[in-house]
Parts: structure tokens; sequence; C-alpha cells
């Protein structure tokens, strides 16, 4: 699920990412645009979103950040798509 790092939890990925677990998809979260926050920022998003799901979920979803622009990430996001294809 890609959401932009830097906007709080939205509602409409919220209800998606409760639909997937309801219907047992494998997935991970994606923060998108990492290099648009500093370090400390881009902690704090991550923090929400972990303290929202938190809230309904026993198990977090990995939680991986990218950058387009700066290409970081890639590799852990590809990586971790190979896993769920093995493992579904």
């Amino acid at each position: 699920v890609l959401v932009d790092s830097r906007l709080d939890p939205q509602k409409i990925d919220l209800e998606f990412i409760e639909q997937l677990g309801i219907n047992g998809v494998p997935f991970g979260i994606i923060f998108t645009k990492a290099d648009k926050l500093s370090k400390a920022q881009l902690d704090r998003s991550v923090s929400k979103y972990k303290q929202t799901l938190s809230q309904q979920w026993e198990e977090l979803p990995p939680m991986l950040t990218s950058s387009s622009e700066k290409g970081s990430g890639r590799e852990e996001i590809l990586t971790f798509i190979e896993e769920c294809l093995a493992n579904y």
C-alpha cells in the first residue's frame, strides 16, 4: 500500500488496509516521498501509522520508506514483493 509520508493516516488508506487484512492479502505499507521530509519527520509519520493501526491490529504489516527521486528503498521493496509472491 503506497502512502504519502507527508500526510497523516487517511481514512481511505486505513479502510483499504482493513480490507486487505480481512481478505488475507499479504501487504506492506510503503511510505513514499521520504526525501521530502527530515529523518525525524519521517519517523513521526511512520509512528502515527503504527499508533493508528495498533488500535485494530495485533501484528503490524511491514513498513518501508521510499523515494523515487533518490531511488531509496527500491531493493527493500523488491525483496518484500518477492517474499510475498513466494509465500502466497
